[in-house]
């Protein structure tokens, strides 16, 4: 390994020096992914990619910089002096990333003595950033899309919208996302342009909301969404102003929530999940009384104890709430409130917001009449449509239509 290289780049950095026919020299640094990196992806045997020099003098920490491997060309044929575990064909087979500035730019999440392979899953996971399929995996576990870039890279060319048909994320996603992904490689130039002009329209939307403080994660979670087409104006709107007031009613993508809490997707869904499995049973909203990441380690820990302990005793809570159900095989609020969702529709020409005291008084009583008479009153606040058309229903009935004479059997004389 070269020596005197400055600390912003990897520990097994390799310099080579290319010396053209014209006699003119040109300076890369060089790397070899370890053999284990073959089980991530076809393709990645023997993978070697460089990055660019203009001057050694940019490299050098203290004193001078000397090449680990000189490199000469004559027309097709490379000869090489000096000692590398890196081939002269895998060199002139090897993948060229841009310049070293590049590379020095992901040193900061990097710790200290990274190699040049972990240097390279880095740069991945941030290009991932804007293109959410470069870890595809196969149900081999395999990169499948990377395959699929590579294998065409080497052919000189970017990868068909068949190649990429293949991929496990084409097949699990929207027209529109694949349409996009196809964008990115027809015309990575536009792509990119698009996605910067994304992101700094959501910066401004999140500033006039507000949002003194931007996380940067956050933004690209929420460009990604839109550049990819699963956000609309309007998700993005609705998670802008939750992420100002978080007092609203509205759930943020678990991706969004994921970057903004910096935890695992995973764990986002799992949390997720908890969150959804004790409002079917209580009701919207109650899971807010929970910790909901405390229930989903235990869940982790015990199954068993979660499925015969936990959850019968959120089904007692159910049935103390909504008496009318004790001692019935009735034990979740999803169980009935399919039901009075369309009764109360149809009595007040609207969805219930099924968090107010109005709709839990509702769905509590098993007296129509009463129900009825809740629904109607909520219409009579809101001014429904619903509740207008059975006012002037009333009035007709009760008086006639507006402009019918109303005559009596004697006369004016």
């Amino acid at each position: 390994m070269a020596a005197n290289l400055i600390p912003q780049l990897p520990s097994d950095t390799q310099v080579w020096q290319e010396i053209n026919e014209a006699g003119q020299s040109i300076y890369y640094l060089v790397y070899k992914l370890p053999q284990e990196a073959a089980d991530l992806s076809p393709g990645l045997e023997n993978f070697t990619f460089r990055y660019k020099v203009k001057d050694l003098k940019e490299i050098a920490a203290t004193g001078n910089v000397t090449p680990d491997v000189v490199v000469t060309k004559n027309g097709e044929v490379y000869s090489t002096e000096g000692s590398s575990n890196i081939t002269v064909d895998d060199y002139t087979n090897s993948f060229y990333f841009g310049d070293h500035t590049q590379l020095a730019a992901i040193h900061g999440g990097m710790e200290a003595g990274a190699v040049g392979y972990e240097y390279f899953i880095e740069a991945l996971e941030q290009e991932a950033k804007y293109k959410p399929y470069i870890f595809s995996k196969n149900a081999a576990g395999q990169y499948d899309y990377l395959a699929v870039a590579l294998e065409a890279a080497k052919e000189g060319r970017t990868a068909r919208e068949s190649e990429l048909a293949q991929t496990t994320w084409w097949k699990t996603h929207t027209a529109q996302e694949r349409i996009q992904m196809n964008a990115a490689h027809q015309d990575p130039a536009t792509f990119s342009a698009n996605g910067i002009k994304t992101r700094e329209e959501i910066i401004g939307k999140m500033l006039s909301a507000g949002l003194t403080t931007l996380d940067p994660a956050v933004i690209d979670a929420i460009t990604q969404k839109a550049q990819y087409g699963m956000f609309d104006d309007a998700d993005i709107t609705n998670t802008i102003n939750k992420l100002a007031n978080p007092l609203i009613r509205f759930t943020l993508d678990p991706e969004v929530k994921a970057a903004l809490e910096g935890k695992t997707l995973e764990t986002i869904e799992l949390t997720r999940q908890m969150e959804n499995i004790i409002n079917s049973i209580l009701g919207p909203g109650t899971s807010d009384n929970f910790n909901l990441e405390q229930l989903t380690a235990d869940y982790a820990d015990n199954p068993t104890a979660f499925n015969q302990d936990f959850l019968p005793k959120l089904q007692d809570q159910f049935q103390a709430t909504y008496t009318q159900y004790k001692g019935t095989n009735v034990k979740a609020y999803e169980e009935i409130a399919p039901s009075l969702r369309s009764e109360w529709v149809s009595i007040t020409g609207q969805r219930a917001d099924e968090t107010t005291a109005q709709w839990k008084q509702f769905a509590a009583t098993n007296d129509i009449a009463e129900r009825k008479d809740i629904a109607f009153a909520a219409a009579a606040e809101l001014g429904t449509q619903a509740y207008r058309d059975k006012v002037i229903a009333d009035l007709e009935n009760n008086f006639g239509k507006a402009g019918a004479r109303a005559t009596g059997g004697g006369s004016f004389r």
